[in-house]
């Protein structure tokens, strides 16, 4: 449960990160690459405080994923900003949240995880959510667009995977590593376009600041712990509450209204993501149950 609470806590703050980005005047890259920054600094001033020492050197193939899976994670911020500015922010997030649904179907041939009717009715449900909460969405389908927006959905499922077979390295350690990853990526696509030079105005920094020491230390370190000891598929049913509180701060903070489908997406999200879950908790008291039972009737027949 714990685990879990840390994962919403980042989704609600990955929801925030959308509203503060468009005070911030810069281009996409920069704002990654800035976020990503500050963000490398604050994790890394955390672990260094700690005074914690390293264990991914105990641990090579785990670090191996954990680079990874940085990598991917700036990848996709990079794509999905992109995407944000051809085809606008509901078709962008529409198709970013393709990957969840990679990671579902990927979950029992890479982490042996069955794939139950109750998450199967959850998923669609969900899916279902998603479709109608940005049904609605505006922006020319321009094939730039669309394919950074299904570039992230694929870049998603691979930082997700190669999280989960990291489980070795945990904690602080594991978040430091990722984010550094992802910086060095975001960098390197930075120079090749050239806009290494990064300048800021001076109203811009406080959104910019919020975004890479909340938005991007903090979240990620309650997202990386938290999805640490949890099923891949549980994160990818979660997952679609990041959309559902985008779409809901906007409309409280920047006065975007929501249409009566958008309302019924919402339901979806929320009622589809809960039964998924609620039902697996069920399921698993109910095996527990059982299984005290047969020890019982065991035991008077010995």
């Amino acid at each position: 449960m714990q685990n879990t609470l840390k994962y919403l806590a980042s989704l609600f703050i990955f929801g925030f990160n959308g509203i503060f980005a468009s005070y911030v005047d810069a281009s996409s890259t920069q704002i990654v690459f800035l976020r990503v920054l500050i963000g490398s600094l604050v994790l890394l001033g955390a672990f260094i405080l700690t005074r914690k020492s390293l264990t991914c050197l105990e641990h090579r193939r785990a670090l191996g994923f954990l680079v990874l899976s940085g990598c991917a994670m700036g990848m996709q911020w990079l794509l999905l900003f992109e995407a944000f500015n051809h085809i606008g922010v509901g078709m962008a997030t529409l198709l970013n949240y393709c990957g969840p649904i990679i990671v579902i179907a990927l979950a029992p041939f890479l982490f042996k995880e069955r794939l139950t009717w109750n998450k199967t009715i959850g998923i669609m449900v969900v899916i279902a959510g998603v479709l109608l909460l940005n049904g609605t969405a505006s922006g020319s389908l321009d094939v730039v667009g669309i394919s950074c927006g299904l570039g992230a959905a694929v870049l998603y499922a691979v930082m997700v995977t190669c999280s989960k077979k990291a489980s070795e390295i945990k904690g602080l350690e594991n978040t430091t590593i990722q984010i550094l990853s992802g910086l060095f990526a975001v960098f390197c696509v930075l120079l090749m376009k050239g806009q290494a030079n990064v300048t800021l105005p001076l109203d811009s920094v406080p959104a910019m600041l919020e975004l890479g020491i909340v938005g991007t230390g903090a979240a990620c370190l309650l997202y990386f712990s938290g999805i640490g000891e949890m099923k891949a598929q549980s994160v990818a049913v979660l997952g679609y509450l990041e959309p559902l509180g985008a779409v809901v701060l906007s409309a409280l903070i920047l006065g975007e209204a929501m249409t009566v489908m958008q309302l019924v997406g919402v339901a979806c999200i929320i009622g589809g993501a809960c039964f998924a879950q609620v039902q697996l908790s069920l399921n698993r008291g109910r095996r527990g149950v059982r299984l005290l039972a047969n020890r019982a009737a065991g035991g008077t027949r010995a």
